[in-house]
């Protein structure tokens, strides 16, 4: 049975969206569709955990992935690299344009301009 009360037959196959629950208004606000990074950083600066349904990339609840922290470790590990390493540029009239599908892609390239910081 769903959280709405609607049955569901033990053998059924249920799917979602990631995109759309991304881009709900009634779980992330009237600026939903605005890159915030600040969502994520309470009033003291600290980190704020969301509930896991919020984000499902991972699941949620007891079938939660176990490699959910460590792919955020690799993530933080790998992002951190970058940024230290180079100075990336987002290119002018480069919009990042969604593409209709069961996986989150974009139908055009992120254009970037990627130099050393270092030599």
């Amino acid at each position: 049975m769903l959280p709405s009360g609607h049955p569901v037959h033990p053998k059924a196959k249920i799917l979602f969206s990631v995109y759309s629950t991304g881009r709900m208004k009634s779980t992330w606000g009237e600026d939903f569709y605005e890159f915030k990074p600040e969502r994520w950083i309470d009033e003291r600066g600290k980190i704020k955990h969301e509930p896991s349904y919020k984000f499902l990339s991972f699941g949620a609840g007891s079938r939660i992935c176990l490699g959910k922290e460590t792919s955020f470790s690799q993530m933080k590990a790998v992002a951190s690299a970058l940024i230290y390493n180079y100075r990336i540029h987002v290119m002018e009239k480069s919009p990042v344009v969604p593409a209709v599908s069961i996986i989150l892609h974009t139908e055009n390239e992120l254009m970037t301009r990627i130099t050393k910081r270092w030599e």
